[in-house]
């Protein structure tokens, strides 16, 4: 696992907290729009590590 792949999970954890704290807090458009990203920064690195997985199979 690569550095880019741990800045884009760590990311989409961030968005998705900062945007449920939020939502649940008073600001629901920001937290809403945030959770989004946060869940399109965890399919990306869902992406990266199928990517690298088959790279890695494909390899041995």
């Amino acid at each position: 696992m690569n550095g880019g792949t741990l800045a884009l999970m760590i990311a989409g954890l961030v968005g998705f907290g900062a945007g449920a704290y939020l939502a649940a807090t008073g600001s629901r458009e920001v937290g809403i729009v945030l959770m989004g990203g946060g869940l399109i920064f965890q399919v990306l690195t869902l992406r990266q590590l199928r990517a690298a997985k088959k790279d890695q199979s494909d390899a041995g």
